[in-house]
Parts: structure tokens; C-alpha cells; sequence
């Protein structure tokens, strides 16, 4: 009988929930922030789901959820109809976990429409990858934390104006979260994360090398689904919810949603951020740090260029971009003799970045192929940006004169300086000069060797010697270039060649 009072009870406040007035602001915010940041990113999956993985759809939806929770929560007391609800045959608990579930059911409908239609863009302009399925999971089980502790907070305090402070603090609560970057380790629980302060960012290369770590989404399940739990228990413990027996349990639940919360605590407390992602040791499964099997896609005709299948169709930019300083270095002793790309290495990765290693050669090139879309992309000459150096990361990836302004100049100072070297003069003076005559302008130059030390270390001061003879060097024939490098590389690089022998 109280089953089907309960289901009534639901049936009737789906109808009437307030929540279903706020549904037409949240998808709003959806669409704004999360969609629109979404489709400006390249059409990968790890890429596309980037903004999602920051907790952006929980910013747009959490504020509406938390007022409209409180509001309906505190409905029967600040309406004084409390009393004439206290005596319905249906437990007073059961009446609120039913209003409850209408309020959380609209506004997990709603999310899982939005994420539903966004992953269906996704998956229909042919992404390239696989969905993330963990981070939708987090998103919606912190939304139900968030609808049932506004909702409590809606009975415990039942004031017109508990909904919208609950919604402000809340939305307080996500910025500060969002912009600082304190709290240790379990500022992890935080379902929103900036790539700026945030410990552990959202790479934008998560499953595509390796498997996608699950350990902190598994965390934070933990943690939200024991504040539901506790959130919900409290709805049961007041003397209007039914005899003792009741009230016990209701305690009994809380006990339980906090042991849940306080494993997720203490499990997070223990959690390390590697190259992969975060490791929570007792969640781990040892097989995620096995990377992922594949076959590289190749293109390039001087030095072969090497990439990720899933970034297949950024193959002829990149190539076309590190095409002039291939076709430089190409078949002289000791160049390399393939790019290959890796999995992007630390937390907060720059565009580009490059190693040489092995025998023979290989460059080692990591591409964050997924940054935020309409950001600057890098300072001018004069330390500022340029209005016609900020794209999209959309237009940033298929354009191959942006590619080889922003990605071709850290690439070739890692190459030519394993090339080359850069302990005396005369090394960077031809260092100087390979760099000149691959095309990348003395104003990017410079701007590089403030922010990169093997850059800083490769060019020598404008009005010395040195630079001289590098422009002079810049100034041969590629033919002349490569042949003289042929013939006189190894003194160079064992510093018996002067810089007055230079041609």
C-alpha cells in the first residue's frame, strides 16, 4: 500500500516539479558552455569529451539543481501546510524521498539528454577514438549528490530564501574548486577541474595510448553516492518521519553514506598522479598501465612522419609543417630517420614537444591535438598575441602555416640541437643558420628562447660573431648547406671546426 502511495505520490510531483522550470536555463548554459566549447575542438573523441571531463555540463546544470531541490524541499513548511502532510497515511520519509526522486529525475533526464546529444554529434561526424563512459557516470551520480543535499537543505531550513542562496553558494563553491588549486590531493574529489590549477587536468590524449584510468572516477563514485546516501538518510531522522524504528534506519543510512564518503576520502588520500592519469593503488588494475596496441599511420618524404591512427586526418598538416626541416636534416650522419608521436607527458603539456633518442635516431614528438578551442596560441614578438594568432584548435590543427609557426620551431630546436650541438660558436652559429633557412622567423626565435632552454641555448646574441656566420650559413643553397654539413658535421660536433672555417 505505501508502495503504491509512494508511486503516486511520484507520478503526481513529476507533473508539478519546479525543477521542470529550470530544465529550458540549464540546457541553455549546456548549449553555450560545454556544446558549443565541445564542437570547437578537433572531432576526436578524447578531444570533444575534453570540456566534459572538466565537470563543465555539472557547472551548467549544478546551480539550477541545488535551487530548485532546495525550493521544492522546503515547499510544505514555508506554505504552513507541514502539519496536515505530517499526518498522511504515506511515512513522511517515504512522501520526501518520492519529491526528491521527481526533483533528481528531471534533472538527470535533463543531463543525460544534453551528454546523449552531444556524444551523438560526436559519434556522427565520424570521431576518431572511443567514448569515455566514466566521466558521464561521475557527472550524473554528483548531480543526484548535489539535488539531494539541496534538497535537505530545503527541509532542514525552509525559507524562501534558502533556494537561491543554496544555488549561489553552490556555484561559488564550483568556481572556487574550479580556480584554485589548494587543498592537496583531495581537491581530486572535486568534480570540476581546471587545466590551469588543477593538479590532475583531463588529458587530451586520455585512451588513446593507454587505457583510460577509471581509479579516481571510481573515487569519486564513492564519495558522491555517500553524500546521496547520507543526504537522503537525514530526510528520515526528524519525529515527523515515523516511530523509532524508523528514525534508526534513516541514522542507519547516514552512517552508511558517510562510511562511503569517508572511503573515498581516505582512498584519494592515497592517490598519485602519474603520466597516465591518477593511480589510486587499491583500485588499480596493474593491466591499465599496459599501453594500447596499434599501427602507426605514416606520410612525409624526406624523414617519415609517424602518428596515432586516431589522428590520421592531421597527417598531411603535420607533415607538410616539419617538411622543411626534414627535408634539411635528411641523409646527414646522425639524423633522425623517423618521427614518431607518443602519449603527452606530464599534466599541463605544451603544444609541442620533442625528444631524440635510439639508434638510429627517432624524434619523439607529443601533440596536444585537443587544447582548449579560442585561446591565444602563443605571444608575438613583442610579447603580445596577435589577433590573427588565435584560432581554434580546429583551425590551429588542419592549418599548415599555423602548424609550422607554432609546432615547427620546438621540434627543430630539440632536432637541430642533437643535430648540431650548441657548446661553442661555431655550433651555434650553423645551428643558427639551420634554423634561419628552415623558414622559422628570428621574432618567433626569440620569443622561444625565453621559453625554452634549448632554444635560449642554441642562438647566439644578435651583432656577434657567431650570429653573423649564421646568417651567412642561412644564406647557401640547401644543396651547398647539406653538403658542407656532410663533410664537416662530426668536427663539428667534436668542436674541432672554428668558427672563422665556416663558409
Amino acid at each position: 500500500m505505501f508502495t503504491l502511495s509512494a508511486v503516486r505520490l511520484l507520478r503526481l510531483e513529476l507533473r508539478r516539479c519546479t525543477m521542470m522550470w529550470m530544465v529550458p536555463l540549464a540546457l541553455l548554459a549546456f548549449w553555450l558552455d560545454t556544446y558549443r566549447g565541445s564542437m570547437a575542438l578537433p572531432p576526436l573523441w578524447s578531444s570533444r569529451t575534453l570540456i566534459l571531463r572538466r565537470g563543465a555540463a555539472l557547472d551548467d546544470f549544478a546551480p539550477f539543481v541545488v535551487g530548485a531541490a532546495a525550493w521544492v524541499g522546503g515547499r510544505d513548511r514555508r506554505r504552513g501546510i507541514g502539519e496536515q502532510v505530517d499526518i498522511t497515511p504515506l511515512p513522511r520519509w517515504a512522501g520526501r524521498l518520492a519529491t526528491w526522486a521527481a526533483t533528481a529525475g528531471w534533472a538527470l533526464g535533463a543531463y543525460l539528454a544534453c551528454v546523449g546529444f552531444l556524444y551523438g554529434a560526436i559519434a556522427w561526424q565520424g570521431a576518431a577514438g572511443r567514448p569515455l563512459w566514466w566521466p558521464v557516470v561521475v557527472g550524473a551520480v554528483a548531480l543526484a549528490a548535489f539535488s539531494a543535499l539541496g534538497f535537505a537543505a530545503g527541509v532542514l531550513i525552509p525559507s524562501r530564501f534558502t533556494a537561491p542562496l543554496a544555488a549561489i553558494v553552490t556555484a561559488l563553491v564550483l568556481r572556487q574548486t574550479l580556480r584554485s588549486g589548494s587543498g592537496g590531493r583531495y581537491a581530486l574529489l572535486s568534480p570540476v577541474t581546471s587545466p590551469a590549477y588543477s593538479q590532475a587536468p583531463p588529458r587530451a590524449d586520455a585512451g588513446v595510448f593507454h587505457p583510460y584510468l577509471p581509479d579516481l572516477s571510481l573515487t569519486q563514485l564513492l564519495f558522491f553516492g555517500g553524500l546521496t546516501v547520507a543526504a537522503l538518510g537525514v530526510l528520515g531522522v526528524q519525529a515527523v518521519c515515523g516511530g523509532p524504528l524508523a528514525r534508526r534506519l534513516a541514522a542507519a543510512v547516514v552512517a552508511v553514506g558517510l562510511a562511503s564518503s569517508a572511503t573515498g576520502t581516505a582512498l584519494v588520500g592515497t592517490a598519485r598522479v602519474e603520466a597516465n592519469g591518477v593511480v589510486v593503488p587499491a583500485l588499480h588494475d596493474a593491466a591499465d598501465d599496459r599501453p594500447l596496441a596499434y599501427t602507426p599511420v605514416c606520410g612525409g618524404s624526406a624523414i617519415r612522419v609517424c602518428l596515432n591512427p586516431v589522428y590520421r586526418a592531421y597527417l598531411p598538416t603535420v607533415s607538410a609543417a616539419l617538411d622543411p626541416l626534414l627535408r634539411e636534416v635528411a641523409g646527414l650522419p646522425g639524423a633522425p630517420v623517423r618521427v614518431d608521436q607518443v602519449a603527452l607527458s606530464g599534466q599541463h603539456a605544451p603544444l609541442a614537444t620533442a625528444t631524440v633518442s635510439g639508434t638510429p635516431p627517432v624524434v619523439r614528438l607529443a601533440l596536444d591535438i585537443g587544447y582548449d578551442g579560442a585561446v591565444w596560441i602563443g605571444p608575438g614578438p613583442s610579447g603580445k598575441a596577435p589577433r590573427d594568432r588565435c584560432c581554434t584548435s580546429q583551425q590551429m590543427w588542419t592549418s599548415v602555416p599555423r602548424l609550422a609557426a607554432e609546432v615547427l620551431p620546438p621540434v627543430a630546436g630539440v632536432v637541430v640541437d642533437h643535430l648540431v650541438g650548441h657548446t661553442d660558436p661555431a655550433q651555434q652559429a650553423v645551428s643558427d643558420g639551420l634554423l634561419r633557412a628552415v623558414g622559422i622567423p628570428l621574432g618567433t626565435l626569440a620569443v622561444y628562447s625565453r621559453t625554452d632552454g634549448t632554444l635560449a641555448a642554441l642562438l647566439p646574441r644578435p651583432g656577434t660573431p657567431a650570429y653573423a656566420a649564421g646568417g651567412r650559413f642561412a644564406a647557401l643553397s640547401a644543396a651547398d648547406r647539406h653538403a658542407w654539413l656532410t663533410a664537416h658535421l662530426a668536427g663539428l660536433r667534436d668542436g674541432s671546426v672554428a668558427l672563422e672555417q665556416l663558409p
